[in-house]
């Protein structure tokens, strides 16, 4: 089984079809994230049979990253019980982008979380898009993401290989980066390791990221709540004071959502991983044996 991982947008999605041979798998073209389950495609490659997994970006419009995490938390121990081991990540990445924006960095941060240092020999670093840029300037920010160990550099230090899938024969280059993962050994992510170490989502490196942004984001609604009562306080204009209410009621559902999204994630243990991972293997041993793919996990 090969995983593909990256922010929404990328190509993951269109990567997977080219490489199977047909359009199975929704690909997100607007704002909403089309890839809001974890999604299989089936092919045969130099006559072996190769599972695709399609994952979700943690920069979904509608889920949070607690959801997003737990949904492929659920997927890799899921598939571990059934003895479907990885044997290679595809990390995606638009070459078109001009710089390593939020977005960017909080799904790079979460793949490594996921895969883990041991991993990084089995994972191919893939930008997409090179025919909408300019291929020295392209060159250049490859080379950028290579060199910084904020950004590839740790993962390339590890083994990790970079690639460009382009050409005038895509599904030829989605096949000849799928073959190069084809030939390395089997792997566990770090996730499933601390999963099946902890039992708690929320003691993962990957939970403790999730729960560190989570934390931010309630400091980040109670110092601007404590503002707005201070500006409440001093200010008499009746109309200006009603617009602080509002401003008010909204920093207080955000931190609501917030407080919920922590409750949530603690409380991802492993009775409910169980559960879940139940249902999962119902859907694995059903699954469809000619081609095609689809949502295996909502």
């Amino acid at each position: 089984m090969i995983a593909v991982m990256g922010k929404t947008g990328t190509g993951k999605t269109s990567f997977v079809n080219a490489l199977t041979g047909n359009n199975d798998l929704t690909v997100g073209h607007g704002l909403e994230a089309c890839t809001q389950d974890v999604q299989t495609a089936k092919t045969t490659i130099s006559g072996r049979e190769v599972w695709l997994i399609d994952t979700p970006g943690f920069d979904d419009t509608h889920r949070s990253d607690v959801d997003i995490l737990s949904t492929i938390a659920t997927w890799v121990q899921a598939a571990s019980s059934q003895s479907n081991q990885l044997t290679g990540i595809i990390y995606f990445h638009r070459i078109t982008d001009t710089r390593m924006e939020g977005s960017n960095m909080k799904n790079l941060r979460m793949f490594r979380e996921l895969c883990g240092e041991k991993n990084f020999s089995n994972v191919i670093l893939l930008t997409t898009m090179w025919g909408k840029v300019d291929e020295e300037e392209g060159k250049r920010r490859e080379q950028e993401l290579q060199s910084r160990t904020t950004f590839w550099g740790r993962l390339c230090a590890g083994g990790a290989q970079v690639r460009q899938h382009r050409g005038p024969d895509l599904t030829a280059s989605a096949r000849k980066i799928a073959e190069e993962l084809m030939k390395k050994d089997k792997i566990t992510l770090q996730l499933q390791d601390e999963l099946s170490q902890y039992g708690s989502l929320s003691d993962t490196s990957a939970g403790r990221m999730v729960e560190g942004a989570i934390l931010q984001m309630k400091k980040k609604h109670e110092e601007e709540m404590e503002a707005i009562k201070a500006e409440m306080q001093a200010n008499n204009d009746k109309n200006e004071i009603e617009l602080l209410k509002q401003y008010y009621q909204h920093e207080i559902e955000g931190l609501k959502k917030t407080t919920e999204q922590m409750e949530k994630l603690r409380a991802e243990d492993a009775r409910q991983f169980q559960n879940r991972i139940q249902q999962m293997q119902h859907d694995w041993d059903n699954r469809p044996h000619q081609g095609g793919g689809g949502c295996i996990l909502s």
